[in-house]
This record gives structure tokens, C-alpha cells and sequence, in this order.
């Protein structure tokens, strides 16, 4: 495939996932903040789609229009926008990710903590946002326009970048490298730079930003990581009291003895000077009625887990590929790069086939939406 229909299949691609995203993210920002009973988990869904709203309105279109530019900006602040904008949307989303796994192992594993209610889950998200935001502010120093390289300069200074971003390290090297081989002679090599976004002294020097660079790659590997960790632990509790209800659920079929009875119950029936066990049957029936509606909370957090993990697992494997590249530990390849946006658009359809209650309030909004029209 040409450099020319590459771009324009990821151009192409991209004006869909803007458009997709959009609208279904703008559905889920609409029916979970109408919700009157906000859980973190909610919480973290709505933080999730306003992120995924805004990479779809605003960084995939100013994406479109970088590429059609080939990153000649022209501009310092377009070029520090791009970056900053690029780089604190992916670390948010990968530490959503991670609170999100935090939230669903305390709620499952240990219910009784409360460890993150909402006004912490608040100040959660306010954090991760201003360390995601210092991260950005970071790698945009890192950049600027050029305004001229000597061709002797360009290739050394190709080969010892390894960029901050996902994106770019990858993507600009590309344009550059193609610059420099269709650059007629050396002396209009300056000129196929020039106006470029692209790494900048000015601020940080090239080791700071080799430095900072692993940092950055390191946090995905990280978030990765934890995240494994805690849904792999939430799992094994899962399947610890399943296991132990299964045993419960035998004993009351087969008990040891035919005289076993809660002693509670006993000295209860005994103090009350009543020994006929005329409460038994009421006791049984709250008893009954109290551990119903605990194992429905288990398990709708169950559902909302596995929901979220299926959420986790696409925002880890779509950003995969573009990390692998970044990295070189794999070809680049234009198309395949730019699919990492696809996790945008696949929450609010991973909401809508695992989520009973978000798809009867979206059939209900397009009800009122084809009753209006």
C-alpha cells in the first residue's frame, strides 16, 4: 500500500471513530448523569466517556488535521497543544483503568471497607487528572517547530530520539525519515523540516527526554500490570465463595445431625419463655431475605466488574499494538497504529450489550427521540 492511501484509509478511519465516538459517548454522558443513584462505579463510567467524548470531538479531529499537515504546524502552540493533548489522554485513561480495578476489588473482595466512596473517587480522578496534565505539560516542553537542521544533523538526531509519546515516536519519525528520502539533496533537507513539530532543546535536552520517555512507556506497563493483578484476585474471591456456597448449599441438604439448630435461635426461643419455635419460620424467611439481597449487590458488582474488565482488556489490547511500534518491537504499519482510537468508540457498545440498564434507558431514549420527531 502507498504512503498516499495509507493516510488517506487513516484519515478515512479516523473521521469515523470521531464521529462514532461522539455520538455514543454523548449517550452515555447523557443517561448515566441522570442516573439519581451514583455508585463509583458510575462515576468512573461518566469520567471514562466525558475523556472518550472529548478524544473524539476534539483529539481526533486536531489528529486529522496533523496528518493532512504531515506536522508541519507552522505554529509553537498548535505543536504543544498536539503533544500535550496526546499524552495526558492516554496515561488518564490507563489510571482509570487502575482505579476502576481498585473500585471493583474492594467492592467484591472486601464490601465492608468502603475504602472508595464517592467524594474520595472525586478526588481520585481530580488527581490522576492533574498528574496526567503534568505528564503532557512535560513531553509538549519537549517539542517545538523547527525552524532549520543542517542535513548532517538530521539523521543522528533521527536515530537518538525515542519519543515521550505513543503517537509520535513513531508517526513523526515516519515523516521525518520520509522527508529526508524525498528531499532532492542535502542542502533542501532543512527545508523539508522546516515548520515542523518535532523534538526541541530548547527546554530539555535529548537524555531528559530519553529518560522520560521510558518513564512514560513504563506507566502502561505498570497499569497493565496492577490491573491483571486485581481482577485476577477478584476472580479467585469469586470463586472462593462460590465454592463455599456450594458447601453451605449441601450441608442444609444433608445435615450431620437431625438436631442441628442455631444456637442463637435456641437461647433465643428459651429467653422468650416461648420453646415451641413459633418464630423459627419468621427467622428463617429474614434470614433468607437478608442473604438474598446480599448476594444480588454481590453479584450485580460482579456484572459491573466483568462489564469494566471487558472494558480494561479492549483499552489494554487496542494501545498494544501502537506501544509495540513506539518501542520497536514491531513493524509500523500506518492503519494498524492508528486503531488504537477504536477503544473510543467500543465502551458505549460494550455498554449496551453488558448492561441491562443502560440499554432499556437507551431504548427509552430513542423512544422519546421518534415520539418528538
Amino acid at each position: 500500500m502507498s504512503d498516499n492511501i495509507e493516510l488517506s484509509v487513516v484519515l478515512g478511519l479516523l473521521g469515523i471513530f470521531s464521529i462514532a465516538g461522539s455520538i455514543g459517548n454523548a449517550l452515555v454522558l447523557y443517561i448515566y448523569s441522570r442516573k439519581r443513584d451514583i455508585t463509583t462505579s458510575s462515576l468512573f463510567i461518566l469520567t471514562l466517556a466525558g475523556t472518550d467524548f472529548f478524544t473524539s470531538i476534539i483529539i481526533i479531529p486536531y489528529n486529522i488535521t496533523v496528518l493532512h499537515l504531515n506536522y508541519r504546524l507552522q505554529y509553537e502552540l498548535a505543536c504543544k497543544a498536539y503533544m500535550f493533548l496526546i499524552t495526558c489522554n492516554v496515561p488518564f485513561s490507563a489510571f482509570i483503568m487502575v482505579a476502576i480495578a481498585f473500585d471493583r476489588f474492594f467492592c467484591i473482595c472486601h464490601p465492608f471497607l468502603h475504602a472508595i466512596t464517592i467524594p474520595r473517587a472525586k478526588i481520585i480522578i481530580l488527581t490522576m487528572g492533574l498528574f496526567a496534565c503534568l505528564l503532557g505539560i512535560i513531553t509538549s516542553m519537549c517539542y517545538g517547530i523547527v525552524p532549520y537542521i543542517h542535513a548532517t544533523d538530521v539523521n543522528s538526531t533521527v536515530n537518538a530520539v525515542s519519543n515521550a509519546s505513543l503517537e509520535i515516536n513513531a508517526t513523526v519519525n515516519y515523516s521525518i525519515t520520509n522527508a529526508v528520502k524525498m528531499a532532492p539533496g542535502n542542502n533542501t533537507v532543512s527545508n523539508e523540516l522546516a515548520g515542523m513539530c518535532y523534538l526541541s532543546n530548547d527546554i530539555f535536552d535529548i537524555s531528559f527526554t530519553n529518560i522520560y520517555q521510558k518513564i512514560y512507556a513504563g506507566f502502561y506497563l505498570i497499569s497493565f500490570l496492577v490491573v491483571f493483578v486485581l481482577y485476577g484476585l477478584i476472580y479467585r474471591s469469586i470463586h472462593i465463595r462460590r465454592a463455599q456456597k456450594a458447601r453451605r448449599k449441601r450441608a442444609s441438604l444433608f445435615p450431620s445431625s437431625p438436631t442441628e439448630y442455631s444456637g442463637a435461635e435456641t437461647q433465643l426461643t428459651i429467653l422468650n419463655g416461648n420453646d415451641n419455635d413459633s418464630n423459627e419460620p419468621e427467622q428463617r424467611k429474614f434470614r433468607k431475605k437478608t442473604i438474598g439481597i446480599k448476594e444480588k449487590v454481590l453479584y450485580a458488582n460482579i456484572r459491573t466488574a466483568a462489564m469494566l474488565f471487558i472494558v480494561t482488556i479492549v483499552f489494554l489490547f487496542a494501545f498494544l499494538p501502537a506501544w509495540l511500534m513506539a518501542h520497536e518491537l514491531m513493524s509500523y504499519n500506518m492503519v494498524v497504529f492508528y486503531m488504537y482510537f477504536i477503544y473510543n468508540v467500543a465502551n458505549p457498545v460494550i455498554y449496551a450489550f453488558m448492561n441491562n440498564s443502560f440499554r432499556e434507558d437507551l431504548k427509552m431514549l430513542y423512544k422519546r427521540i421518534f415520539q418528538i420527531m
